[in-house]
């Protein structure tokens, strides 16, 4: 791949694909040389994090180049590749339409390290990457964040394999969809992941709040996808739900927005799973 097929197989808007083609062509041998150490160190310390807007992008994006031949040393195919990498431009998107300027965050930086690791892959239309079972709780993360019960813990025990999974903003959550990629999913980690025992999709998200379950319509999507899962823990935490709904990615006032504004206990935090 060449950096102009990248940009144009990456759907930017085309004020941002001129910018970062310039600030590329412009800047060959300092983004070069910025890239090689861009995700050196512990995170979320990691160098790209201190740099400014366009130069973290420019340096994703030019990073992408190395990252498609490590893909393909996989064997994973070039479509899977692209729409794994359009998350790229999904998100300097998002930060175009908040900040008016080509651009990611440092919360976006941090979460392309899944896409350094090349250890994550969108099929259909949701992101999916190999994990271990984790439990959300004091003894992983120091405080009492989230509750499971033992028999949850015996029954799929910590450092299981499991396929993690993610919506990004403004997925396609119809049922047609959600299923093709749960299906298709399977049959890719079982195809390239064949040395591991899959036991379970794990999801943890807003969406999958139980007490936000009763303010979506029967017809819900969002309801639809949180109703495949069994929830086996949640808590108040509401951060990511208030991320989501005032991203700036709705064009105009929603419901659960409507909602937030007047009562925000419905909206928190779940995790769910989906035993294979």
């Amino acid at each position: 791949m060449t950096l102009e097929h990248i940009l144009q197989q990456l759907h930017c808007n085309a004020d941002i694909e001129a910018a970062v083609y310039k600030q590329i062509r412009a800047n060959e041998n300092s983004i070069q040389e910025k890239a090689k150490f861009a995700y050196a160190g512990e995170l979320p310390e990691f160098p790209l994090c201190k740099w400014d807007p366009l130069t973290r992008l420019s340096v994703v994006i030019y990073l992408l180049l190395q990252k498609a031949e490590e893909y393909r040393a996989v064997e994973i195919p070039d479509p899977i590749i692209l729409n794994t990498f359009r998350d790229v431009s999904l998100r300097a998107n998002l930060y175009f339409e908040k900040t008016k300027k080509a651009g990611i965050s440092e919360a976006d930086v941090i979460w392309f390290r899944h896409l350094m690791n090349v250890n994550i892959f969108k099929i259909g239309s949701l992101q999916f990457q190999p994990f271990e079972m984790i439990y959300l709780n004091e003894e992983t993360l120091g405080e009492a964040y989230m509750q499971f019960s033992q028999a949850q813990k015996i029954k799929l025990p910590a450092g299981t394999p499991v396929i993690n999974c993610h919506v990004q903003q403004g997925t396609d959550l119809c049922k047609r969809s959600v299923e093709a990629s749960f299906s298709e999913a399977l049959t890719f980690f079982h195809q390239y992941y064949s040395s591991l025992d899959f036991k379970a999709f794990l999801c943890y998200s807003w969406l999958l709040y139980p007490p936000m379950m009763k303010l979506l319509k029967e017809n819900s999507n969002i309801k639809y996808f949180a109703e495949k899962f069994t929830i086996i823990s949640s808590c108040s935490d509401s951060e990511q739900a208030e991320q989501y709904l005032f991203s700036g990615y709705s064009k105009h006032t929603t419901s659960l927005q409507k909602t937030w504004s007047q009562d925000k206990t419905y909206f928190g935090y779940a995790y769910g799973i989906i035993e294979n």
